[in-house]
């Protein structure tokens, strides 16, 4: 069955802009937005309320009973809803990220959570909406913007936009260090140092994990962000975009 709408894939390591740039690429064309990290993001903080330990081997059945019950839904641009609630700033904590691996590299909680994005993107299930943008010749086009680590490998390997976003460690850890900021103000904790190795150790389970590891899609667009700002970023792919529309 052919998709409803263009659908764009946008992976990279963590903090290499890919969220904020499918963000603003998703407002300016009026597509919806998938935040696939972020539904790890609200399994993780899930686990946490229910006292379950993804660590404990004994746990794992319950652990994928949770990702089975968690209705994840994206109500605006930049909101997440956890069955009915707001978690938007508390699944952005630092304690989430840290504890965010185990439960990415569990088999069993990303084939729930691939098959909820996946019909998400086809638009076949609510969660998302586009309004679409008027191209001459063509009428409306209306599409979905979904970002992660998998996306243009796993999720959506027949995609129609595939976008694999890099950028240097040290400038991921000031953008990562920056947003902490913003949100936790003189809460924060983490110095750049701690927020740099995060990043690093993240990188490297992301990057050797068994189960749909960080892997640029052999038809994927390399975009290296190290020295763009996110306007431009979404300038790139929105060009890429009117090119294959």
């Amino acid at each position: 069955m052919m998709s409803r709408l263009f659908r764009i894939a946008i992976d990279g390591p963590a903090a290499s802009g890919k969220s904020t740039t499918a963000k603003l690429l998703a407002e300016k064309l009026g597509f919806g937005y998938i935040d696939s990290g972020a539904m790890f993001r609200a399994v993780t903080l899930k686990c946490q309320l229910k006292n379950i330990d993804p660590n404990d081997i004994s746990q794992q059945d319950k652990v994928t009973e949770i990702a089975k019950s968690c209705r994840i839904r994206f109500p605006a641009l930049g909101k997440v809803e956890l069955d009915g609630e707001d978690v938007s700033e508390l699944i952005r904590t630092s304690n989430i990220t840290r504890n965010i691996s185990i439960i990415a590299s569990n088999p069993a909680v990303r084939n729930i959570l691939a098959n909820q994005q996946r019909a998400m993107a086809k638009g076949d299930i609510e969660g998302i909406d586009s309004t679409g943008f008027e191209k001459e010749g063509k009428g409306v086009i209306k599409g979905v913007v979904m970002d992660g680590r998998d996306i243009g490998t796993v999720i959506l390997p027949d995609a129609e936009l595939k976008v694999f976003i890099v950028a240097d460690v040290e400038i991921r850890a000031k953008r990562r260090f920056d947003e902490l900021k913003r949100r936790q103000g003189e809460a924060l904790k983490d110095t750049l140092d701690i927020i740099k190795n995060d990043l690093e150790a993240r990188d490297l389970a992301d990057r050797t994990r068994k189960v749909a590891p960080l892997l640029q899609a052999k038809d994927a667009v390399l975009l290296d962000t190290s020295h763009l700002t996110i306007e431009q970023q979404a300038k790139a792919i929105e060009d890429m975009i009117y090119e294959r529309t």
